[in-house]
């Protein structure tokens, strides 16, 4: 089965905003003002699987603008190959921030073209997209704990983040998969392309997960503290960080989370922190 690489902009989960508001409480992904629990020790697994092809590469890469950097680290962080790395540095809505990412990889900021919640992407070596980040004023797409359950989910582990973030403290990068081959109701609802889904994202939640989640809220999240206020009141700015991958078995998808491509991406996501 051909593996299906998707994006996972904030932009294209917006309308879930409105729909899931509803479900109210705290949220399996979303932090709150409340002190947070150690973090989670790495306990990814994976089992063999036949192996994967690659995605077409894109026909050229993309340019960095001028606010933007990407400049050489000095040393690999936690999790990260022996290849050399390479540090990106973006802003926006008062929030600067910076995250390590091997050297062959291109990030595409969009945020000097006014487009959308200051997404930027990552791509490969071969242009596929592998992950996306924005940072949004606010962002209410989540349910509760004990509300809006859904189909059930498999851990592949957590990463520790290397540095806490300013409002909501430590975060780990969460590796979540969904199988809904006897869900194609579903499937066709989220606009799967495939029967299984893996997202790696930073999540504030250092808890174990839940047990089963709603299709679109399997990505995690985090606060960082502005101390600007925004049209909303709020001084504080929401931080989405996360890789999709689509597979057609749970097996396929258990391969992926040991590969290096996987550890590289929970590395990038680890070493998100504030500032430049």
């Amino acid at each position: 089965m051909e593996r299906r690489v998707r994006s996972f902009l904030p932009a294209a989960v917006l309308g879930l905003a409105v729909a899931l508001c509803s479900c109210g409480g705290p949220t399996a992904s979303q932090p709150s003002d409340t002190a947070l629990p150690e973090r989670s020790s790495p306990s990814a697994t994976a089992t063999p699987a036949a192996s994967l092809p690659t995605s077409e590469p894109s026909s050229a890469p993309p340019s960095t603008p001028a606010h933007a950097t990407n400049e050489p680290s000095s040393a690999p962080r936690s999790g990260a190959s022996s290849a050399a790395l390479s540090t990106f540095s973006g802003s926006w809505e008062d929030v600067q921030y910076s995250f390590d990412h091997p050297s062959n990889w291109t990030v595409e900021d969009t945020t000097a073209e006014g487009q959308g919640a200051g997404a930027v992407s990552v791509l490969g070596p071969d242009g596929t997209q592998l992950a996306s980040l924005g940072v949004l004023i606010a962002w209410g797409a989540e349910c509760g704990m004990n509300d809006c359950e859904g189909n059930p989910v498999v851990h592949f582990g957590d990463v520790p983040g290397q540095a806490p973030l300013t409002r909501s403290g430590p975060f780990v990068v969460r590796s979540l998969a969904m199988d809904l081959t006897e869900s194609p109701e579903d499937r066709s609802s989220y606009s799967w392309p495939d029967n299984v889904r893996v997202v790696t994202s930073l999540s504030s939640n250092t808890e174990a997960p839940p047990a089963s989640l709603m299709p679109g809220v399997m990505y995690g999240l985090g606060l960082v503290e502005t101390g600007v206020v925004a049209a909303n009141g709020v001084t504080y700015r929401t931080v989405l960080f996360t890789s999709t991958r689509d597979f057609g078995t749970l097996g396929e998808a258990q391969a992926y989370a040991g590969t290096e491509e996987h550890g590289q991406i929970q590395a990038m996501i680890a070493s998100f922190r504030e500032g430049w």
